[in-house]
């Protein structure tokens, strides 16, 4: 699995990942929970070099909605590993 999802209570996940540094790889991300009618609570990320950081923090997601994302998110293009 190349995105990271740890649970900081209940209702609440944060996905973490590395990505290549590429301008469509966030905007790709924060689209998967915008068609899901989620608003991110915090987004960071970091661009260095070749490598973009990502954390992503959603609160209020049911486990199976949680799940898929993190699946989703692995699979846009360019999302390379969790950190």
């Amino acid at each position: 699995m190349s995105v990271l999802a740890l649970k900081r209570n209940s209702s609440t996940v944060r996905y973490c990942f590395e990505a290549d540094a590429e301008p469509a790889v966030l905007p790709r991300a924060l689209e998967l929970l915008a068609k899901r009618g989620l608003m991110p609570a915090r987004v960071f990320a970091q661009a260095d070099a070749d490598m973009l950081s990502v954390e992503i923090e959603v609160e209020g997601l049911e486990p199976a909605t949680a799940d898929h994302v993190q699946r989703c998110l692995g699979q846009i293009v360019g999302v390379r590993q969790t950190f």
